[in-house]
């Protein structure tokens, strides 16, 4: 009986440890690699000829906004076709999720003015079987992915889903009602798997402004509504924050906690 599932045989092997690259053989069993070196072809079930091809873990891309896209290309073809097997969604605070059904449309449109995603593709390729973001999860589990996916919490959606469209681009604080549901939809929308949070803030004049040209909801967002958001994952110990940045757009541009 074959000691492997799968033997790859005579691939360069580039694993990822900085260490020189090498040709060898990889043993899988049980979908994990068990054993990298020199192996004999009768050592696998299934033997993978990788001459002359390199074989290398997964990368992993940290920033895409194939938010919309992976439910018509569940290959995310342009990432998979150079050897990422896995994809970040919901980058810059842009999203899909939490919208209601009367913002639908205009999601689709910021997304096509700040991403050149076309806005026939979107209205055609998208299931929009979700409200809610735990709903955008499970929807995006049910389709078929050949890539794993780690998920932002956009807070551009967000904002506009606790404080309205017009008052989410005041750039006020929060009240203490809304902070308390940001607090609810953040621990919601983590439990059920997304890995942090993300926002974009270049200011009122935006070079990634809305589609109407107004501002994003997070261009104009409040110092302490972010640091609030930033003690969130600070209190569960866990999650990842990005932000596309302009640091000059308002003096320095830092934020400082008080």
């Amino acid at each position: 009986m074959a000691e492997f599932d799968t033997v790859i045989k005579d691939g360069m092997v580039i694993d990822g440890t900085r260490l020189p690259r090498f040709r060898g053989d990889i043993g899988i069993k049980d979908g994990k690699v068990a054993r990298i070196g020199r192996l004999k072809s009768h050592d696998g079930a299934k033997v993978i000829d990788a001459g002359g091809l390199v074989v290398a873990p997964g990368f992993v891309d940290l920033h895409t906004h194939y938010d919309a896209q992976l439910f018509w290309d569940p290959y995310c073809s342009i990432s998979s076709w150079h050897g990422v097997t896995s994809i970040v969604i919901g980058n810059c605070g842009f999203g899909f999720a939490p919208v209601k059904p009367e913002l639908r449309e205009r999601s689709m449109l910021s997304m096509t003015r700040n991403e050149a995603i076309p806005f026939v593709s979107m209205k055609a390729g998208m299931p929009w079987d979700w409200v809610t973001y735990p709903e955008f999860l499970d929807s995006v589990d049910r389709h078929p992915k050949a890539m794993n996916i780690l998920p932002f919490i956009p807070l551009s959606p967000l904002l506009i889903w606790i404080m309205g469209l017009d008052e989410a681009k005041t750039g006020r604080r929060f009240t203490e009602k809304e902070e308390q549901e940001a607090r609810r939809l953040v621990n919601e929308a983590m439990d059920m798997g997304a890995c942090g949070w993300s926002l974009q803030r270049l200011g009122k004049v935006s070079i990634q402004p809305d589609f109407d040209g107004t501002p994003m909801a997070t261009d104009v967002m409040d110092d302490e509504n972010i640091l609030f958001f930033g003690r969130l994952l600070d209190e569960r110990n866990e999650g990842f924050i990005q932000i596309t940045y302009a640091p000059d757009f308002q003096g320095d541009g830092d934020l400082e906690e008080g």
